[in-house]
């Protein structure tokens, strides 16, 4: 049951990502960094991770995303992108969260090639 409830919110997008300038929307503010920080240690299980400076695409109509990763023990990086559905002002309930966290390979792949990582400890 507790299993069903956490993935309630993941999904994979299989369709193409637009790309919007994410750089017109600013950088994540302190609740969305938290937000990223609070997701990616429950994704990562206390591992060190990084998220991206920026937002990857922004776009009101498609979402606002951010990319995680952590080491993997083989020297590759385990990615994971996150889409908010709208900017993040405060506290997320469980009921308002409608966050997609995405980590199929094939989707993450805009994640991949970006050098504006920092540590979202």
């Amino acid at each position: 049951m507790i299993a069903l409830a956490a993935l309630a919110g993941c999904q994979s997008s299989g369709g193409p990502v637009t790309v919007a300038r994410a750089s017109e929307f600013g950088a994540p503010n302190g609740a969305e960094a938290r937000y990223a920080r609070d997701t990616g240690r429950a994704i990562y299980r206390g591992r060190p991770f990084q998220r991206t400076q920026g937002f990857v695409f922004a776009d009101p109509a498609r979402g606002f995303a951010l990319c995680l990763r952590a080491p993997m023990r083989d020297g590759r990086q385990d990615h994971t992108l996150l889409i908010l559905q709208r900017r993040i002002e405060g506290a997320v309930s469980q009921v308002e969260d409608d966050v997609q966290i995405v980590r199929a390979a094939a989707d993450v792949g805009l994640c991949r090639n970006r050098s504006d990582w920092v540590d979202a400890r």
